[in-house]
């Protein structure tokens, strides 16, 4: 299956993936497996919103989305399954931050990656498609958050923008709600994209990149790991030589290796102080701390405030 993200998408997945219209929804072929199939919306400003529901394919399904050098057009893709995992700590259940590799890839021009799909494995996607001129009518500035030298970019869902594709996801009933909130999560998107550390030259990462890069950053993303591995034992799971890794993952995730375990880090410290009430000091022995203050220091030199504002 191929799919041109330059070109009209919903003509394209009716066709490859064999969907069903009913009303304003396309369903799988009971032949191709089984789910809810898909729910598209167009809105005003050249920008597309696809759901794909829970489904499960019969056959291992293989997608290779292209972006032309030349194309206009940019696509979000975002993994919501299994975007969970939740740990025992101390005694208590508590959801770690998504330190599995699924989160929003955005697609760039440049771009040939291919999706695999095990068989009878349940997936759901969010696509969002937007044109150039989309960006133009509501973001000013938005070539210098978009680095448009990159085919890939991947970011985290974290649960802020969760929580607004949910709700996004929630009001597709109501276009004009559901474009508000769709917005609404661009923004916050856009935001993130902010803080990822601009180059001047890029390698094209395929597929394989892909797949080792995201490999290489489990290793990193379990917030209360003890332990680190070394910039070599990650390039070597990432099966890359030490600058090849360095570059293409500072590249793919917007920073260099230690300073996305950071954010990981903070981003799930702010969590469990707004979510689960957690004081700093007991947030901070959970992240291995040798005294608080360390932490509050930390705390403040990512988020710019004091990890104790985020309390109600």
């Amino acid at each position: 299956m191929e799919v041109d993200i330059s070109l009209g998408l919903k003509k394209q997945f009716q066709k490859q993936l064999k969907l069903i219209q009913r009303g304003d929804e396309y369903f799988l072929d009971p032949a191709v497996g089984i789910g809810k199939g898909m729910r598209y919306l167009e809105f005003p400003g050249k920008m597309e919103f696809y759901h794909f529901k829970k489904a499960k394919f019969h056959q291992p399904l293989n997608m290779t989305s292209i972006n032309p050098e030349d194309s206009e057009w940019l696509m979000l893709h975002i993994n919501l399954s299994n975007t969970k995992q939740n740990k025992v700590v101390s005694g208590e259940n508590i959801e770690l931050h998504k330190f599995l590799p699924i989160g929003i890839l955005l697609y760039g021009p440049g771009l040939e990656i291919t999706t695999q799909i095990p068989a009878n494995l349940e997936t759901e996607v969010v696509s969002i498609r937007f044109h150039h001129s989309f960006l133009d009518n509501y973001f000013n500035n938005w070539k210098e958050i978009i680095d448009l030298g990159k085919n890939l970019t991947y970011d985290d869902l974290d649960t802020q923008l969760e929580n607004k594709l949910i709700q996004s996801l929630s009001s597709m009933d109501n276009m004009m709600d559901c474009h508000a909130k769709v917005l609404d999560f661009l923004n916050c998107y856009f935001n993130k994209l902010k803080y990822h550390q601009k180059e001047t030259t890029y390698s094209k990462l395929h597929s394989k990149d892909l797949n080792n890069l995201l490999l290489a950053s489990t290793h990193l993303r379990n917030p209360l790991a003890k332990t680190t591995p070394s910039l070599k034992q990650l390039a070597s799971i990432a099966n890359m030589g030490t600058t090849k890794f360095k570059t293409s993952f500072k590249q793919l995730f917007g920073s260099a290796p230690i300073q996305y375990r950071n954010k990981i880090r903070m981003e799930y410290a702010k969590i469990e102080i707004q979510l689960n009430h957690k004081s700093p000091t007991e947030v901070s022995y959970l992240l291995g701390y040798s005294h608080p203050s360390n932490f509050t220091v930390a705390y403040k030199q990512h988020f710019e405030k004091l990890p104790s504002s985020e309390k109600n």
